[in-house]
Parts: structure tokens; sequence; C-alpha cells
């Protein structure tokens, strides 16, 4: 999954209105991309998934902190472990912010394939 896959199916999703049969043909390509494109969408989904599980797993109680609690320096050591967790989320959002730009993209191209198909509707209405 990159960039140029996606921009390969961004390619078919175009409509030129010329015969009835030409258009009924280039919706079901129009389909097909959108078909394509969500399943680039499930799979960065499930990156994503991921990375947030990555993240919920990490170790956010450092030996810093329970050596700090051991020694009755609770407020240090809790301002340690709020830094690890702001650390940790710092870190997921970064990781997650290139797969959520291209969801973004896929979502539009979902959408232009759908306004393309309604033109082609209309079009089929009147002829």
């Amino acid at each position: 999954m990159n960039i140029s896959e996606i921009q390969q199916i961004a390619a078919k999703i175009v409509l030129t209105i010329d015969t009835p049969q030409s258009v009924k043909l280039q919706v079901k390509q129009i389909t097909l991309a959108q078909k394509q494109l969500r399943a680039l969408k499930k799979e960065i989904n499930a990156n994503i998934r991921n990375i947030n599980q990555q993240a919920s797993q990490a170790y956010s109680d450092s030996l810093v902190s329970v050596g700090l609690d051991i020694f009755g320096k609770h407020k240090w050591a809790g301002r340690v472990r709020a830094e690890t967790r702001r650390e940790i989320e710092r870190d997921k959002k970064e990781a997650r912010q290139p797969y959520l730009e291209l969801k973004e993209f896929i979502d539009r191209l979902i959408l232009e394939g759908d306004k393309l198909k309604l033109i082609a509707e209309e079009y089929l209405l009147k002829n």
C-alpha cells in the first residue's frame, strides 16, 4: 500500500459522457476502483489499530518512577509517569499521521467517484 498504488486507482475514477453503453461501462470501472480503495482503507485502518495497540502496551512505569515511589517521592514519580504517557501519546500521533492523511485522501476519491456515478445516472435517465 503506497501513494502510487492509490494514484493508479484514482486515475480510473473518470467519466466521459458519450454513449449510454460507454457510460455504463465507466460506472462499473468507477465502482471497481471504489472497491479497491475501500480495501486499501481497511488495510490502513489495520495499521492504525496496530499502532494504537502498541502504544497501549507500552511500558508506562519506568524504573525511575518506581524507584521514586519506593523512596517516598510520589509527586516526582507521578510527574515522570505523566511525562512518559505524554511521550507515548506524541509518538502514537506521529506514527498515525501519514496513515490518517492517506485515509482522508481515499475518502475524497471515493466521494468523487460517487459524484461521478450520480452524474452518469442522471445522463442515463435522460437517454
